[in-house]
């Protein structure tokens, strides 16, 4: 495992957004599903979808446009304890693949470590910074989101990171945002800075599904699926995110690809653990 793979899961929507700039835990029972049928809708129960009629005083000129409002189904959870695998490959580079073990207390701490054999690297994500240990090296890495997002000229934040772990969309959804009807879908546009965003929403049970993005230029494009989905009492979880990222460096198309598989997802009502701390030996990098 390289020095830096441990960085690569911390770094899943950074590197999606920089390449497009350019006392007891209760466990709750699992059911894996294969496809969006019938037994997903008897675990989660749609959002009522309606069809506003816009207020427009109808006339020759102005038509009356039909608005629609879709709100999409999200994972709502106290603490989550995955198992992951990693499997990273870009242009240039090795293919990488390494196990990874996350905690999530809700909208505020993921805790990541990764061990093979050995715990080669231990991180924690909050809502003010992203912090790394590389065991390997006695080194560590500190960074604020402040400062990425200011790198970027994207908002980069806490929520952006937990969403696209485990589903949610990346950015909620607005009311200026555009809404499109497709066959078995709906389609929610947004634009975040430079970035043009198209979230794919199933019309069978409201599960993000697929994240278009493309900068302004045409010169970076990113796209992330989800799939495999599997039914945690009444959430819906992906157990299969796949994200394929093309951009433009020093004239040629680097392409990188990160599939991240959750083989274990526990939804927990007590915390799972968030040990962490930085050994006074380690230097910073």
């Amino acid at each position: 495992m390289s020095k830096y793979s441990f960085l690569i899961l911390s770094f899943f929507v950074i590197l999606l957004v920089s390449s497009c700039k350019r006392h007891k835990m209760h466990k709750k029972e699992i059911v894996a599903v294969d496809t969006l049928d019938s037994q997903m809708m008897r675990t989660e129960k749609p959002v009522l979808l309606t069809e506003e009629v816009a207020k427009v005083k109808p006339s020759k000129d102005v038509p009356v446009v039909a608005k629609i409002d879709v709100k999409p189904a999200e994972i709502d959870f106290n603490y989550l304890n995955i198992k992951s695998k990693v499997n990273y490959v870009s242009t240039g580079s090795e293919e990488q693949s390494f196990p990874v073990n996350i905690h999530i207390k809700k909208d505020s701490i993921i805790w990541l470590s990764i061990v093979v054999g050995l715990e080669g690297a231990r991180g924690i994500i909050t809502k003010d910074s992203v912090i790394f240990l590389d065991r390997l090296h006695r080194t560590y890495y500190k960074y604020d989101f402040a400062s990425l997002s200011k790198q970027f000229n994207f908002n980069i934040n806490y929520d952006l990171v937990q969403s696209i772990l485990i589903g949610n969309m990346p950015i909620k959804k607005r009311e200026t945002d555009v809404v499109e009807k497709q066959e078995g879908s709906f389609v929610i546009k947004q634009k975040e800075g430079f970035v043009s965003i198209e979230n794919s929403i199933a019309e069978a049970n409201l599960k993000l599904q697929k994240v278009n993005a493309s900068d302004e230029t045409g010169d970076s494009k990113m796209e992330i699926d989800y799939s495999n989905f599997l039914a945690i009492t009444d959430l819906i979880f992906p157990q299969d995110i796949r994200a394929k990222i093309d951009a433009k460096k020093d004239g040629r198309v680097v392409q990188t690809s990160i599939n991240l598989q959750h083989n274990k997802i526990e939804a927990l009502d007590q915390s799972p653990g968030f040990a962490f701390s930085i050994p006074k030996s380690y230097v910073p990098k």
